[in-house]
């Protein structure tokens, strides 16, 4: 799936994509800010921005307010390659969707809905698995 995603470049990783996803949406984003919404550890979060300014997806700038404070941006390119996958992820998703008579959307628009609140209230639950604040 991610291959025809992103073709005709090579697919991100899913931890690439969701940092770039991120930095798109909340460009300028210091690089604890990274850590903090990807809830990883800022040492991940560094290789991982690290990876796609390798790639020239996104740039490291330093705030013009605290020089010692890393900022990441998306590259143009960085911003082209979002909004393609984007565009054909949402196209792929109507398509099959389109596939679904009313009542099955309505049932798995349910059913999605229990889903993510049975995951909101696992996230805030006291003594929650110390595993999900590192995934």
């Amino acid at each position: 799936m991610r291959a025809f995603l992103y073709e005709p470049d090579p697919p991100l990783d899913v931890a690439q994509a969701d940092a770039l996803d991120l930095i798109v949406s909340h460009a300028p984003v210091r690089m604890s800010e990274v850590a903090a919404l990807l809830r990883v550890d800022p040492s991940t979060a560094t290789r991982t921005v690290a990876r796609l300014q390798k790639l020239d997806l996104v740039e490291r700038t330093t705030d013009s307010g605290d020089a010692r404070v890393v900022l990441v941006v998306p590259s143009g390119g960085g911003r082209r390659l979002h909004a393609r996958v984007r565009g054909r992820s949402n196209d792929l998703l109507s398509e099959l969707l389109d596939t679904f008579d009313a009542e099955d959307r309505e049932r798995l628009a349910s059913l999605m809905e229990r889903l993510v609140g049975a995951v909101e209230a696992q996230r805030a639950a006291p003594g929650a698995r110390a595993s999900t604040a590192s995934a």
